[in-house]
């Protein structure tokens, strides 16, 4: 396509005031920011995930199980391809544990480029950088409330995401979207043998004003207004059904087994691109890759399986590897997962990840 072609093309996409085009736009690119959500994990339930840390109240659930003071160090990558755009998406995590109380800091930057499929002969160039802090205390151990957990996660003001379109390396358009506010609180309880039974619930609140540019013409500024409420249970099916043997290497296994549900509502409205209202499912389950007494390698590593899908046509399969003995500081999880999400990049996002963590006890 002839760069004149494709600036005329740009300019009618940008300032289009069809709220269905724009829409589409703006939502795919938003759909950069996966991460961000707690969607690129393959497991497929979060909200009452004892290690899903999208809720911030399964912070001290999750981590004080196993360490009840210390540090965890967790660097964590993320490969995003949506047709011609690309994204590395690279996160490092310190969490701080005094029992009760566990307090983290994430930081995310992410580059993403390329050409998207309904701008031909334009390249995007996105960059996104934030900070977040997160805060979990057992409400169990602090006040006595059974099985009771609550979190809190704050993105620390001015923090950016900018976008930039350009022909022939010659940038024509530019966006910026300051983090202005994006909290998430949140609840979990667990009870019953084993803590079989688990329930958690958040809420994302998330408003950013964006300022974009074209040709040195400054456009009226917008504002995102998001909030995500996710709800969800997980449990261990086969301990009240009493197949659970403890003395046995199948029974040991099976209460090893966890499944989990979610359901989201999502509600997004931004300037001209009238609102988007969604209500999604997630299940998921994760297991022993086989009882650990058959491992060969169960001195050392223990090995899960993790795997989810949604309403919306997304998947995702993962590998969990925990370190045992000598090893038990250590583990890591990669896992790839595919979601329908951003057709005006491409058709499917895949996301190929590996998380890990290390902990250090005081």
């Amino acid at each position: 396509m002839p760069p004149f072609a494709a600036v005329v093309l740009a300019l009618a996409v940008v300032l289009s005031a069809s709220p269905a085009r724009a829409q589409r736009i703006g939502t795919d690119l938003a759909g950069l920011n996966l991460c961000l959500y707690g969607d690129c994990e393959a497991r497929g339930a979060y909200a009452a995930d004892p290690f899903g840390w999208a809720n911030p109240a399964t912070l001290p659930v999750g981590v004080l199980q196993y360490i009840d003071r210390g540090v965890i160090f967790s660097p964590a990558y993320f490969r995003v391809t949506a047709g011609g755009v690309g994204a590395d998406i690279e996160a490092g995590t310190i969490a701080l544990i005094a029992s009760p109380v566990v307090i983290a800091a994430t930081g995310v930057y992410a580059h993403a480029d390329g050409t998207a499929r309904t701008l031909p002969g334009i390249d995007l160039d996105l960059r996104l950088r934030t900070v977040r802090l997160l805060a979990g205390i057992d409400l169990d151990r602090a006040l006595g409330v059974p099985g009771l957990a609550a979190g809190l996660t704050v993105e620390v003001p001015g923090t950016t995401s900018d976008l930039t379109l350009s022909v022939a390396g010659t940038p024509f358009a530019s966006s910026r979207e300051d983090h202005e506010l994006n909290l998430i609180g949140g609840l979990h309880w667990r009870g019953g043998t084993g803590n079989w039974f688990m329930a958690g619930a958040f809420l994302n609140v998330l408003r950013n004003p964006t300022y974009t540019e074209v040709f040195d013409i400054r456009l009226r500024p917008t504002t995102t207004n998001a909030w995500f409420t996710r709800f969800g249970v997980s449990l261990l099916p086969f301990v009240p059904t009493g197949l659970v043997d403890r003395d046995t290497v199948v029974g040991r296994w099976f209460g090893e087994i966890r499944v989990g549900a979610d359901m989201e509502y999502r509600n997004i409205a931004a300037a001209g691109e009238g609102a988007e209202v969604q209500t999604l499912g997630y299940f998921g389950m994760d297991a022993p890759a086989l009882p650990h007494d058959w491992n060969p390698l169960g001195r050392c590593v223990h090995l899960f399986v993790v795997g989810g899908v949604d309403t919306q046509g997304g998947w995702g399969v993962g590998l969990g590897i925990f370190g045992n003995g000598v090893l038990e500081f250590l583990g890591c999880t990669p896992s790839y997962s595919s979601r329908p999400r951003t057709p005006a990049l491409g058709d499917r996002t895949e996301i190929w990840s590996a998380t890990c963590g290390v902990q250090v006890p005081f």
